[in-house]
């Protein structure tokens, strides 16, 4: 990441203009003075004195949507003492299936006002704590949310679909669709039980609408798309691969560690199986707990939204037994903090796809 802005300077003119269009780096350097009394700690949990009394710090900023992203590799090497106090091991703790609700959801999970729309490996049930007319739970057959086939993860989406188009038949001016899955509790999961969230609104998601007019704005002032942009600069600096039409990005402004876009102008069986694809090389490199999103044109045609394409964002959320938030005040309010080196996410990426 350091070497990130020597890595611009020797991009061609029309790519190094194209990249200042969206993005602008800053690059400093934080200087400290480590006691003697800590230089024995310091070189066991970071590898060395120097690379921490002179930290490089990379800051970028996607000037277009307002995203900035502050990434200190340092960060990522220092020891979490904060361990969860709950006594079973994490691994039992995701299998353990006493008084879960989500393993009986005919009996115990409310369902919508146009009844139940049931996949062969899921079924949904409606949300007993809503944020939207239009909010379900897409409960898994299996109750463990790391495991699961192309198949199944093809079936939880493919639920959620027709679940929209339910939902659209009892109220037309609801158009506007949205998945999220938030994998365990370091995600935001209250229930261990595999699930998604699904919503249908009348109107668009404050976050989704600040992206289509950005993306908007951006078309009539460029006259040209910006996700093709974005993939372009992503590709000449290494972080972008194209499969089959579905691009994939690991992105400059991520929200949180290892975050991957996905996007395309179709929603077909070759998205889902890349999605399913990074969530299993995840899965190969130890992460436990993961957020996925699915951004969506509205149902129904909605002058605005023309080009509006598919969009996935995949981001890794921490280790289970820690009881640390990987998300505190400077995410809130400020920037978003991280400590993944994009290049090499973006290598072995690569690497994983080409198996």
């Amino acid at each position: 990441m350091e070497n990130l802005i020597k890595l611009i300077k020797k991009l061609p003119p029309e790519n190094k203009r194209l990249f200042r269009r969206i993005f602008r780096v800053e690059e400093v350097t934080g200087k400290l003075v480590i006691p003697k009394s800590l230089q024995n700690y310091v070189k066991t949990s970071f590898g060395g004195l120097q690379q921490v009394e002179k930290q490089k710090i990379v800051k970028i900023i996607n000037v277009v949507t307002g995203e900035s992203s502050i990434f200190n590799e340092i960060r990522g090497l220092r020891k979490i003492e904060a361990k969860s106090e709950v006594g079973l091991p994490k691994d039992e703790m995701v299998e353990r299936k006493k008084e879960c609700f989500f393993c009986n959801p005919l009996d115990k999970t409310p369902e919508d006002v146009f009844g139940r729309v049931k996949g062969k490996y899921c079924i949904t049930a409606s949300n007993l704590a809503k944020y939207a007319e239009f909010h379900a739970i897409v409960v898994f057959n299996r109750h463990n949310p790391l495991k699961f086939s192309l198949e199944e993860f093809s079936d939880y989406f493919q639920t959620s679909l027709r679940w929209f188009k339910e939902a659209n038949k009892v109220d037309e001016k609801a158009i506007y669709p949205f998945f999220i899955w938030n994998c365990l509790w370091k995600a935001g999961a209250s229930i261990i039980h595999g699930h998604a969230q699904i919503t249908l609104t009348r109107k668009p998601h404050q976050k989704v609408e600040s992206l289509r007019k950005n993306i908007k704005k951006y078309r009539e002032k460029y006259g040209s798309e910006y996700f093709e942009d974005i993939f372009k600069i992503h590709s000449f600096l290494g972080l972008g691969s194209c499969l089959e039409n579905v691009k994939v990005i690991v992105y400059l402004t991520p929200l949180k560690e290892k975050e991957i876009m996905v996007f395309s102008k179709n929603l077909n069986e070759k998205f889902m199986e890349v999605l399913y694809k990074i969530l299993d090389y995840y899965l190969k490199i130890g992460v436990e707990s993961f957020n996925l999103c699915i951004f969506m044109p509205p149902l129904k045609s909605v002058k605005g939204w023309e080009k509006f394409p598919y969009i996935a964002r995949i981001l890794d959320r921490g280790r289970l037994e820690t009881k640390t938030s990987d998300i505190g005040g400077m995410e809130i309010y400020a920037s978003n903090i991280v400590s993944t080196n994009l290049f090499n996410l973006a290598e072995n990426l690569k690497n994983y796809f080409s198996l």
